[in-house]
């Protein structure tokens, strides 16, 4: 399939000029042009994956769409560089004003929240977005509620029908559930995979992170916490304990000692082994494995199958602006600017993934949206385009832009050979099974 160029891609932010080299002069333009059918597909690379996708990288402060949705992307040097000046700690104008250049990179969620905050910025500036939005909590929180009540009262009908063991084990779910949802404390057992699972996502923002001490500090807290029981008893109890202490103590000694998630996410494991009552936010992920664990010794398939498919009709962040609001407004205040603009921040994405045996050479580079390369996981390409069937579009628009940034001087700049732009283009002719055949005439 033939793909015309795409000619209406006019929004790039902060796409830096042209300019002189040191002792070059101006930076060639016509003269740099060549024929990439001249050019052996094949080239040799000289230095390591990781090193060969810093070319790609250095593009993207030139405003690269997604090759899976088009969206303009944002560098990720941009927002590592609101996190060291803690914008999102700062008054709303402020954090409105650094945002409003990349508005049309939101993805459609993160643009709703973000407006929200902007109309409301215009009454209280001062505020910060986490004050903003706590202010209209209980507007979101009542809609929330609104679609989860239905949900489980009909959750309810169904216990009532089964034996009284799975009923009362329910209705003492839904008592814990309703006191999470008004914010009134409740004992909830210490969960190891929930810890494990809570400590690695806070661990993927410092295992990214170009900070040694961080990096390093993460991976002891994630070794330390393996030595985690599966399961709490009387037997296991004194050892989680033990292991809990040794986590706060890598905590306090290191350079994340002031990390509010971190420290939270400890507290938190102490009262549930203790037995405390603590306040905690509802979940839906949590009340479905809840749930399931009631179910799961029911004879009955149907009726398990039934149970699971009205809960999973819970409104989730991905499809309901009110439950979205209210997952973002747990997070701490720097946490929230960082979650509306993470699913846009450009990435390197494997064309063939590295779990298929793709390599880390520049010919199986692309630049996606984090979130689409999160999605896809190690999905086929052939299979990716089935889920995003406007890819082929998407695909032109990302070597018309680079085509233009090549004319422009920016692939010499940075050192970045312009067969990539071919190779790019027989990489996707491959694993599209010559279904996308891209056109680079304008080279």
């Amino acid at each position: 399939m033939k793909i015309e160029p795409y000619k209406n891609l006019n929004y790039y932010p902060n796409l830096p000029a042209p300019q002189k080299e040191k002792n070059r002069g101006e930076i060639p333009m016509a003269k740099t042009l060549v024929n990439l059918n001249s050019i052996p597909h094949y080239y040799p690379i000289n230095f390591l994956g990781i090193q060969n996708s810093s070319k790609l990288r250095a593009l993207f402060t030139y405003g690269l769409p997604c090759i899976y949705s088009g969206t303009i992307m944002i560098d990720p040097k941009v927002l590592n560089r609101w996190m060291k000046n803690n914008l999102f700690l700062k008054p709303s104008s402020d954090v409105i004003k650094a945002i409003e250049p990349y508005e049309k990179s939101l993805k459609p969620m993160e643009e709703k929240i973000y407006t929200i905050i902007k109309e409301r910025s215009q009454i209280h500036p001062d505020w910060t977005i986490k004050q903003i939005m706590e202010e209209l909590k209980p507007v979101y929180c009542r809609r929330l509620r609104k679609k989860q009540a239905p949900i489980f009262h009909e959750l309810s009908e169904i216990f009532q029908q089964l034996p009284e063991q799975y009923n009362n084990k329910f209705k003492i779910l839904m008592e814990n559930t309703e006191k999470k949802l008004n914010e009134r404390p409740v004992i909830i057992p210490f969960s190891s995979y929930e810890f494990k699972y809570k400590l690695e996502k806070i661990g993927q923002d410092y295992l990214n992170s170009p900070n040694i001490k961080e990096k390093k500090t993460m991976r002891k807290l994630l070794k330390e916490s393996k030595k985690f029981a599966n399961t709490t008893s009387a037997s296991t109890l004194d050892r989680q304990k033990e292991v809990l202490q040794f986590l706060k103590l890598i905590l306090r000694k290191s350079v994340l000692k002031h990390d509010t998630r971190l420290n939270e996410l400890l507290e938190t494991a102490q009262s549930r082994l203790n037995k405390d009552e603590i306040v905690v936010s509802f979940s839906r992920k949590n009340f479905i494995y809840d749930l399931l664990k009631i179910i799961e010794d029911i004879p009955d398939k149907n009726i398990q199958e039934k149970v699971l498919q009205t809960a999973e009709k819970l409104p989730t962040s991905k499809d309901s602006t009110s439950a979205y609001f209210m997952k973002l407004l747990s997070e701490p205040p720097g946490k929230i600017g960082h979650r509306l603009i993470w699913p846009s921040l450009a990435s390197v994405e494997h064309l063939l993934p590295r779990s298929c045996g793709g390599a880390d050479i520049m010919a199986n580079f692309a630049g996606a949206c984090t979130i689409e390369n999160s999605d896809r996981k190690s999905l086929p390409f052939i299979k990716q385009l089935k889920r995003k069937p406007l890819t082929p579009m998407y695909c032109q628009q990302y070597v018309d832009r680079l085509i233009e940034l090549y004319k422009q001087g920016v692939f010499y700049r940075i050192g970045l050979s312009p067969r990539y732009i071919r190779d790019f283009k027989n990489t996707i002719y491959e694993l599209s099974q010559h279904k996308i055949n891209l056109d680079i005439s304008k080279m």
